[in-house]
């Protein structure tokens, strides 16, 4: 697979790209003019300028190579032989340009090791490694805008999501309050005419018209909000695939030393450079040499992967101590070779050896090191890929939640407590035995009871219209988006527990669930995790069902469950669970910060 990579990025439109010339002219330049000063009897300035004009005078043809030959590049992968023939073409053409000019203008004589295979190897590897690492870096830079795209749009698509969700919420509750508690009013009104003379067929009228709007009115409304949830559109995944501009995208890279590959550049280009300019007596050297840096280059490239990913400058600074050291080495052992009398023909002077290998582990470490930052650049779009997907689901579903929650409510405590009242009424009317004056307070009580029904479930609908999170439903939505991946959250609310629950302890509540989810993922392994919250003796119960592994027989309480002794809660454990643990947490409904029990429906108004 690397390798296929390796041969899309040759294959590509960086094959032989003028930025590619630029790069390989440079260093062709210096390549040639410190190889014909060693080889040649000549003087430097000799030297240079043979070498500006070999490359100046084929720049022609290099750009009919590039845009002539391998034009189809722009548009689509070439083949790679098709590459490596037409830049193998060129190299010969270079050299040839070389001995003509050696031959007939500086009149010297030619030599076809040196001339023609010297310089093949660095060409031929200079080639492949500046079209990878231009056509790397380029799809590295493109990738970072995406992410950085991707990254700003997800922020704003949530702070737009959590505005949509609050700003839908209050109107669908404004709505709620306008067309079912003006009716209620309405009905209420007509208990008046009843207490002044109290008729049956008056008070079996009001009981249809109560029944009638508990079973269509208030029982459509929580189905329309209920079926609203398939028309919801979700978000369109398409807006967050686009590029964004950044000012410096450098942060992304940090240098890395080489050393198999820098190893293996020494041994194969050096070596093979060496034998064709010096034969067996410059391999030779060439290999000394490379065995006397290995120790430096390990050193180096452990110290780069200790410091760079978390300091850059200390990164940087081990990059250059070890660029540094490598070369104080390869001067000293070209000085050595002269000591002992080690006979190398067409040998280098100390510094222009150094300075060549260098330029060998250099180039090795600029690829290994752009490879580093593509593949941590690709792991990010992933980890993107991933956070798009979870976070984007939470912000689709969190408008179902919301009206799940309106509707339970609509088709809990207010449709079955009307539906209630309706046949308290039908009592009273069939009731034969009773006088007018025992009707008339029967009725006072009805009457009593509807506008206390009123008034709690007008409490389950009250919201703050500039607080993000009016409801414990957003909540528990965060908690199972926190586990995505890990275990599947589901959970039920009771509608009378949403009248108990302040905003002030949403986080209190969200805290206890998560270390006692966290409890039955890390030390049961569960995969599936229900909650439920309800009223049970004037306390909030919260049960939290998994299907683990149990309760262990050597347990013993934790931080998590440390932390509901601390908030003023209790829990057990139920010991007839038979898959899995079943941990219930009670809070006191008078409990500081945790329970509102001037909220709390009275035991009569429940009935």
């Amino acid at each position: 697979m690397i390798l296929d990579e390796i041969v899309e990025r040759l294959t590509g439109r960086w094959a032989l790209s003028f930025k590619a010339w630029c790069y390989l002219t440079f260093f062709g330049i210096l390549g040639t003019k410190t190889r014909t000063y060693a080889l040649l009897d000549i003087t430097q300035l000799e030297s240079f300028l043979l070498a500006i004009s070999v490359h100046l005078i084929n720049a022609p043809i290099y750009y009919f190579f590039a845009h002539k030959l391998l034009k189809k590049r722009f548009t689509e992968q070439l083949s790679l032989i098709s590459v490596i023939s037409c830049f193998l073409f060129f190299i010969l053409i270079i050299t040839t340009s070389e001995v003509l000019i050696t031959i007939y203008v500086l009149n010297e004589t030619a030599y076809l090791g040196p001339q023609i295979f010297a310089p093949l190897f660095p060409s031929l590897f200079g080639f492949i490694a500046s079209s990878y690492l231009l056509a790397e870096f380029d799809e590295n830079r493109n990738d970072i805008k995406r992410l950085a795209f991707a990254q700003t749009t997800l922020e704003k698509t949530a702070e737009e999501s959590q505005r949509q969700i609050v700003i839908e919420r209050t109107q669908l509750i404004t709505a709620i309050q306008d067309s079912i508690f003006y009716q209620l009013d309405a009905l209420k009104k007509q208990f008046t005419n009843l207490k002044n003379g109290p008729h049956r067929s008056q008070i079996e009228r009001l009981a249809n018209e109560l029944e009638d709007y508990s079973a269509n009115t208030i029982r459509a409304l929580s189905h329309e909000i209920a079926e609203d949830l398939t028309s919801i559109n979700p978000i369109d995944r398409l807006s967050f695939i686009g590029t964004q501009k950044i000012k410096s995208f450098t942060d992304s890279y940090h240098p890395f030393i080489s050393f198999k590959f820098s190893l293996f550049a020494l041994v194969l280009v050096g070596g093979n450079h060496e034998a064709s300019l010096s034969g067996f007596s410059g391999f030779l050297f060439q290999m000394v040499a490379t065995l006397a840096i290995a120790p430096v280059l390990l050193i180096g490239k452990i110290t780069t992967r200790k410091y760079s990913p978390r300091n850059l400058y200390l990164g940087f600074a081990s990059f250059l101590l070890t660029i540094f050291l490598s070369g104080y080495i390869l001067v000293i052992v070209a000085h050595a070779t002269t000591l002992i009398n080690f006979e190398i023909r067409n040998q280098y002077t100390p510094i222009v050896f150094s300075a060549r290998t260098l330029a060998g582990v250099v180039l090795s470490s600029l690829i290994v090191t752009i490879i580093e930052a593509r593949r941590k650049t690709v792991e990010d779009l992933i980890a993107m890929n991933k956070k798009l997907q979870v976070d984007l689901d939470w912000m689709d579903s969190r408008s179902r939640e919301l009206r799940r929650e309106l509707a339970s409510i609509l088709h809990g405590p207010l449709q079955g407590r009307i539906a209630g009242i309706a046949m308290a009424l039908r009592l009273n009317a069939a009731d034969e035995e009773s006088n007018s004056e025992e009707k008339s307070k029967k009725l006072n009580e009805i009457e009593s009871l509807l506008s206390t029904v009123i008034n709690d479930v007008q409490d389950l609908f009250k919201t703050e219209k500039n607080q993000t999170e009016a409801s414990i439903i957003i909540k528990l939505i965060k908690l199972r988006r926190s586990w995505d991946g890990i275990a599947a959250i589901s959970w039920s609310v009771k509608p009378e527990v949403f009248a108990v629950l302040p905003v002030s302890s949403f986080q209190v509540i969200s805290d206890v669930l998560y270390d006692a989810v966290s409890n039955s993922v890390r030390h049961g392994g569960a995969k599936k995790i229900d909650i439920i919250f309800g009223i049970d003796s004037r306390e909030l119960a919260l049960i939290v069902k998994d299907n683990g592994s149990g309760i262990k027989q050597d347990f013993t309480p934790g931080s998590g469950l440390r932390k509901i002794t601390e908030a003023g809660g209790t829990y057990q454990f139920k010991p007839e669970v038979e898959q899995g643990a079943q941990l219930v947490i009670r809070f006191a409904l008078n409990a500081s910060n945790i329970i509102d029990i001037s909220r709390l429906p009275t035991a009569l108004e429940k009935e």
